[in-house]
């Protein structure tokens, strides 16, 4: 039974990493796999961000931890105050974003790191959540009967971040390992959709493609093709720290516990990715 398994997974295995992309389509601009446009190239840095999504945010402890970490590590930085709300599995439409700012909930204390264990409440005059990252499952962007579903609560979630003096921001999730066709559907359709609602969408599934185009036995993927190792959610976090704080990532000089190495190619990969993106 282990041979079998052997000789039928290891040669899929083999073709998915040798799976030539070079023919896949590029904006002859940027370079980058899409065709639309983002209309909305920059906004005022986060000081309050809220993670809205599913298990490709909550995998590795959460891709808002190692924001947190690299913020800190970061010469210069401002501070950001994150937290995450994650479902597996979860489009837009499964989330109540409207309950996400209730001021006594999600973020309403901490407990401090000086061996004391004392509770921190948050001012309660100070802002709950000035942005909101929104990320709806990998196929509900393209699948014929799910798209319609995410432009409608897409624009539902971001008019309810607005209400709330929130800033709505989109994020391009990555291709499935064995799709890299979906990199580009899922671009256009997550571009759309924030166009139409004036919001900024961060080019995480860009990067990841570009980081598979320069080599494509780039550890980014778990076994299942789908989920982040934590290289993956470490590119993740270094596409937002690019896209939101206007940060150089490859001056963080921190790894986050993933390779030295290959850290330091995945933040030159954000940081290409996020300049040849949004024109900066």
């Amino acid at each position: 039974m282990f041979g079998l398994c052997v000789i039928t997974i290891v040669p899929f295995l083999n073709e998915v990493l040798s799976m030539d992309t070079s023919n896949v389509p590029v904006n002859p601009v940027t370079g980058l796999q899409h065709t639309v446009v983002p209309a909305i190239k920059e906004i005022n840095s986060p000081k309050a961000l809220l993670w809205v999504g599913n298990s490709l945010f909550f995998f590795n402890n959460g891709a808002h931890r190692f924001v947190r970490r690299l913020l800190q590590k970061a010469p210069g930085a401002p501070k950001c105050r994150t937290n995450l709300v994650a479902i597996g599995g979860a489009s837009l439409s499964w989330h109540d974003v409207e309950s996400y700012f209730r001021p006594n909930a999600i973020g309403s204390y901490s407990f401090s790191n000086d061996g004391k264990n004392t509770v921190l409440f948050r001012d309660p005059n100070e802002q709950l959540w000035d942005s909101v990252l929104l990320l709806d499952s990998t196929q509900g962007p393209i699948h014929p009967q799910l798209k319609d579903n995410f432009r409608r609560f897409g624009k539902k979630d971001a008019e309810i971040c607005r209400r709330h003096n929130a800033t709505p921001i989109f994020v391009i999730s990555w291709a499935y390992r064995d799709r890299p066709e979906m990199t580009a559907e899922l671009a256009d359709s997550i571009i759309s959709v924030a166009n139409e609602n004036s919001a900024l969408a961060i080019p995480a599934g860009l990067a990841f493609a570009e980081a598979l185009k320069r080599d494509a036995s780039c550890p980014l993927y778990m076994p299942d093709m789908r989920h982040p190792t934590p290289a993956g959610s470490y590119l993740l976090a270094c596409t937002v720290i690019a896209s939101l704080f206007k940060i150089d990532v490859t001056q963080i000089d921190f790894a986050c516990d993933v390779d030295k190495s290959l850290a330091k190619s995945l933040r030159e990969i954000a940081a290409f990715t996020v300049k040849r993106f949004f024109f900066r």
